[in-house]
């Protein structure tokens, strides 16, 4: 999944979707792509997959902003550039040139990122979302993408799955849709038979087991 992060992340810096358009066009216009270095990639949801990100944008020389529940104060963190609490949403917004969504969907996050939201991110700033399609203003998210208030949007998740023939997402510009499959690979069942095998072995030893699902939490 974080694989897909960062190939939409380069996609819309080297502007491929315009490329694209281009070609079928048969139209040979230039352009200036962006540097991923130096890029601000803001993370709302610093769980397994927000830390394989920022591990990955690190080394191709962005900043890293994470957001988890549990800060609470901006600062240095281990895993990212700077820890953000989710009170300052806005900052995360503000300052990020692709804006991550890898957060749980609870009711906490349900249309976190809204109309207002979307207004505070930059307007040459990408959103990319692979947590819930509940966490994302799908009407707000057309409008802003028609409106130009930001570049473009990649996601792998909807509100409705499959997504509907009349969905107005559909027709949305500079916006990358993919059906819910960031997470396959063609390495799933290798990769999911070590990870049982793994809390098998813990459960033998008594050891505490990862991936478990708090019930109350909700993920």
């Amino acid at each position: 999944m974080a694989e897909w992060v960062i190939g939409a992340t380069l996609m819309f810096a080297k502007g491929w979707p315009a490329v694209f358009l281009d070609q079928q066009a048969h139209t040979y216009r230039r352009y200036m792509p962006r540097e991923v270095e130096g890029m601000t990639i803001g993370i709302v949801g610093l769980g397994t997959i927000g830390l394989e990100v920022a591990r990955r944008a690190r080394a191709l020389g962005c900043r890293t902003l994470g957001m988890r529940r549990s800060f609470t104060t901006r600062g240095p963190h281990q895993s990212v550039d700077e820890a953000v609490p989710p009170s300052d949403l806005d900052y995360l917004l503000h300052e990020s040139d692709v804006v991550l969504i890898s957060a749980p969907a609870t009711a906490e996050t349900a249309q976190l990122i809204d109309a207002r939201a979307l207004r505070e991110m930059k307007d040459d700033a990408v959103l990319i979302n692979v947590a819930r399609g509940s966490l994302v203003d799908e009407a707000a998210l057309v409008e802003a993408l028609r409106a130009g208030t930001i570049a473009g949007a990649a996601l792998d998740v909807f509100s409705v799955e499959p997504l509907p023939t009349d969905s107005l997402l559909w027709d949305a510009p500079n916006l990358l849709m993919t059906p819910h499959v960031a997470a396959g690979t063609d390495r799933y069942y290798e990769r999911v038979t070590a990870i049982f095998c793994d809390n098998l072995a813990r459960f033998l030893r008594g050891d505490s087991l990862i991936n478990v699902v708090d019930t109350a939490r909700g993920y």
